[in-house]
């Protein structure tokens, strides 16, 4: 189940974070792996997270091991004790898209690790420079039909989901996109506001403070339903592309084998963090929806969308990287 945001922030402030967890989860120590460098969107919030489980009566260290897409932060997870002591913090897509595009990924997500709880979620989106003529994507996309220079979007890097984003808008729109892969969204938003890329298509959060100050125009989102911050940006699905409700969603993980007590402790603690307001003020601020699951929630999310990439990798003729 969702739980209910509101509700427990009522609860806290009646009761304090420590009612909501057994005693002997008081004064354990956590090592939370993150897969990328500090100050990026896994960082900020994996160390808000951190500070819920601190005030929840846990002594936490968030431990950053950046490389190979995240990956080294994998391998340090499964090279700990299945203890409930060392956790990764990361992405949902390190486990359901990755495996399916590096041949060098020689753990398996379904059975090597296993969910504890997510934490936030959010979409992506699509924009254009301030000086661009599109306002619409269609506009966007009928001009990239007239203008081969105007046919071309940039994301974050290749074989992320950003890229495969927009390579089903292509095929589905029947225009000849060209993706420009970046070495992270920050030079592609840049290159796009300074009008030398067409489109940028990244995560929502880091688009709407350009999209508010008008440097960038968001054209359409990939949530499943619309942005709450983008009421009049359409999203993909209610433009005909109904395949391309796609969302990233962070995530807590532990290696597979840790007593499921010890992970149900763990989750109840992420859920109790997560309705905390310290740590809602963060998320919210960097434009981050929270989102509490059961730890089973996430492990059939996984399965679900491990087998979805699968699919969609095939589909678009990917070639698996070594």
């Amino acid at each position: 189940m969702i739980i209910d945001r509101r509700a427990c922030m009522g609860a806290l402030g009646a009761f304090g974070l420590s009612a909501f967890l057994p005693a002997r989860a008081q004064g354990k120590a956590l090592r939370i792996l993150v897969g990328y460098a500090p100050g990026g969107a896994a960082d900020l919030v994996a160390r808000a997270v951190g500070e819920g489980l601190r005030d929840a009566g846990y002594t936490v260290l968030v431990e950053n091991r950046p490389g190979a897409a995240g990956r080294l932060a994998t391998d340090a997870l499964l090279a700990a004790p299945t203890d409930g002591q060392t956790l990764m913090f990361a992405p949902q897509g390190n486990l359901t898209l990755y495996p399916h595009l590096y041949k060098s990924v020689k753990f398996d997500p379904l059975k090597d690790v296993a969910g504890v709880g997510t934490a936030t979620t959010m979409g992506f989106a699509l924009a254009v420079g301030a000086q661009s003529p599109a306002r619409t994507l269609q506009a966007f996309l009928e001009l990239a039909k007239k203008q081969p220079t105007m046919a071309s979007f940039g994301t974050p890097g290749a074989g992320t989901a950003m890229h495969f984003l927009g390579t089903m808008l292509a095929r589905e729109a029947q225009v000849p996109l060209t993706h420009v892969p970046y070495k992270g969204g920050a030079a592609a938003v840049t290159d796009a506001i300074g009008g030398n890329l067409p489109a940028v298509i990244t995560t929502t959060p880091n688009l709407l403070p350009m999209h508010r100050s008008g440097r960038l125009r968001i054209l359409a989102v990939s949530d499943a339903n619309p942005h709450p911050a983008l009421p009049e940006v359409p999203t993909l699905r209610s433009l005909g592309f109904t395949d391309l409700s796609l969302s990233e969603t962070f995530a807590l993980f532990v290696r597979a084998g840790t007593p499921a007590p010890l992970v149900s402790q763990l989750n109840q603690a992420l859920a109790a963090a997560l309705a905390s307001p310290k740590v809602l003020t963060v998320l919210e601020k960097a434009e981050f929806t929270p989102l509490s699951t059961t730890a089973t929630e996430l492990d059939k999310r996984i399965q679900t969308e491990h087998a979805a990439w699968g699919r969609i990798v095939k589909a678009v003729g990917y070639t698996p990287e070594e």
